[in-house]
């Protein structure tokens, strides 16, 4: 065979691999870009229910402070009243 026949027959082989690559990168790309987009909605929302779940945490251990020193006072109350009665 001719050397030029070799050197078509191996650009026109080249060429069809290079696009095949190419297109097989792009749609990697496209799917990494779907992918993406989902783990930032997802952290999103991660992000925004954790606050909320910090919130109701803070307002539990607000009240358990305010009831808890409230119950203290009605224990002991019972507590010396039982105290009483033993005496």
């Amino acid at each position: 065979m001719n050397d030029l026949v070799k050197l078509d027959i191996f650009f026109f082989v080249t060429t069809i691999a290079v696009v095949v690559v190419s297109l097989l990168l792009i749609v990697l790309i496209i799917y990494f870009i779907k992918i993406s987009k989902d783990v930032k909605y997802i952290s999103q929302k991660a992000r925004t229910q954790a606050d909320l779940i910090s919130e109701d945490i803070s307002e539990l251990r607000d009240n358990v402070k305010d009831k808890g020193a409230k119950l203290k006072y009605f224990i002991n109350f019972f507590n010396n009243l039982y105290k009483k009665r033993k005496d």
